[in-house]
């Protein structure tokens, strides 16, 4: 009797041992959720207020996918944790707050180029990836995380990464929306929420770094020529869109030739790299000798076709068929054709 009695107690210990860590674990979970929502808060309140723009809590909350009624009460608590302060119905950040939206804004943009450079993951996905990464990064790991990136000045999207003070690096930049017929551009941002817009922009072939030249802008869609031919926005689509003019020398080239595309045996003149081709890899690429007016052979291949050597700069070089794509190449049978000069405009 006392042995039963022994094990029933025993049971019950350990019922209420295990009862008390599931609260324990519950109650984190809940204040880690919490936690984050008030950090992803300060973030869009901050990058805004650097775009010269002030939310209201209605915007806040089609931001952060909360009802009015949610945001009120988290705003509430930012309030009172003096993080936030509310002016004629307009958000703005305490000074607490700014560093905080800041920290997060900054690990959020530095964590996407990390995710792009290092682990090649494609635009539309890097996004999502970074938002859970940006809350788990201290100020030494950002910095260090900025030294091992080379401080880049701009986000895989075109996003300023502001530094570790809070300095935005100016850039011209202007909406497709307004950018005039028949001149050239540059792309330099696009926005990356919502995502199926992103989508829908990278589809029509639009990347920051590509060369365009608007033909044509009606209330229905804007046309725009590229290297890879033509491609056509609706107003909603390029007001997501940031251009910036052309420099000289930044043409509408014709189809890009890339390295990977070499036979065997052949030879050919580095054109430079890819604008997707950042960060370390960019480096490393310079580094070995692929720069422009470099000659280069395709002298070996693997046995499943999934990487190749070749002679340059009296070195053999490997490269797998993902880092060869991004070296633009021409064959000396084949100049790269330039059509700025002959692109036929319509009148907007």
């Amino acid at each position: 009797m006392e042995m039963l009695l022994a094990v029933v107690l025993l049971g019950l210990a350990l019922g209420l041992a295990l009862l008390s860590w599931l609260i324990l674990v519950g109650w984190r979970w809940r204040r880690r959720r919490r936690q984050v929502l008030w950090e992803d808060a300060l973030k869009e309140i901050y990058s805004a207020k650097q775009e010269g723009r002030s939310l209201t809590p209605v915007e806040l909350g089609g931001h952060l996918g909360r009802s009015v009624s949610s945001v009120l009460r988290l705003n509430q608590e930012l309030e009172a944790a003096g993080l936030l302060r509310s002016h004629a119905g307009l958000l703005d950040l305490t000074e607490t707050g700014e560093r905080l939206g800041l920290h997060v804004l900054r690990g959020h943009r530095l964590w996407e180029r990390y995710l792009s450079d290092e682990a090649r993951l494609p635009l539309n996905r890097l996004h999502a990836a970074a938002e859970s990464a940006e809350h788990n990064l201290t100020d030494d790991e950002l910095n260090i995380l900025a030294d091992h990136l080379g401080h880049p000045r701009t986000d895989p999207h075109g996003d300023i990464i502001p530094t570790a003070t809070g300095k935005f690096l100016p850039r011209e930049q202007t909406p497709l929306t307004d950018w005039p017929c028949g001149q050239a551009a540059v792309v330099v941002h696009i926005e990356d929420e919502p995502r199926e817009v992103l989508n829908q922009i990278l589809r029509a072939g639009l990347r920051p770094g590509t060369v365009l030249r608007v033909i044509e802008h009606n209330a229905a869609a804007i046309i725009c020529q590229t290297a890879a031919g033509r491609c056509t926005l609706s107003p909603v689509l390029a007001a997501h869109v940031d251009v910036r003019p052309a420099a000289e020398g930044e043409e509408l080239a014709g189809p890009v030739v890339t390295l990977a595309e070499l036979p065997l045996g052949q030879e050919a003149e580095v054109l430079g790299l890819s604008q997707h081709c950042t960060g370390l890899e960019r480096r490393r690429l310079l580094d070995l000798g692929f720069t422009p007016g470099a000659r280069i052979e395709a002298v070996l291949t693997s046995a499943k076709d999934s990487a190749h050597a070749y002679h340059i700069r009296e070195t053999l070089i490997a490269l797998r068929k993902e880092q060869a794509q991004d070296v633009l190449i021409r064959r000396p049978a084949a100049q790269t054709h330039v059509t700025s000069g002959s692109t036929a405009v319509s009148p907007c």
